[in-house]
């Protein structure tokens, strides 16, 4: 495994998992998660004083798709089997997650439903970027 490619890619994904977010969550979305009081999503200065796990867990996510991507290398279609991964891994947290969360946190259907639309999406792009950024270690 090359360990250097390994945290660039898992850093370049990092940063297209966040403007992605942003664009999407935080533009595209925001309306829907405005009904919301606090208690069932951070706010303001609460969100703000959490954000650090947040980003952390992510890369950490990210971090691991990324070894396991290393891991199963084989060498041509990288941006195919990348994106392939990306969306196994969307479609995971659709369920481990989105779905969960939809049974005990009280949201919408709709929300819940662009949450599992997006993460597959999100997951995707993670996958491609992987794919395009990491090369082997040359022996």
């Amino acid at each position: 495994m090359n360990y250097p490619r390994i945290l660039l890619a898992a850093v370049v994904a990092t940063i297209a998992f966040f403007v992605y977010g942003f664009l999407v969550h935080g533009i595209l979305l925001a309306a829907d998660y405005v009904p919301y009081p606090q208690g069932v999503y951070r706010a303001g200065n609460d969100a703000k004083s959490h954000i650090l796990y947040g980003l952390l867990g992510i890369f950490v996510a990210i971090l691991v798709f990324t070894i396991i991507y290393a891991n199963s290398y084989k060498s041509g279609r990288n941006t195919i089997r990348g994106a392939r991964l990306g969306l196994l891994f969307g479609i995971f947290i659709a369920g481990a997650f989105v779905a969960v969360n939809y049974g005990t946190i009280n949201i919408s259907g709709k929300l819940a439903l662009e949450l599992a639309i997006s993460a597959p999406i999100e997951w995707t792009m993670v996958g491609v970027l992987v794919g395009i950024v990491y090369k082997p270690a040359i022996v």
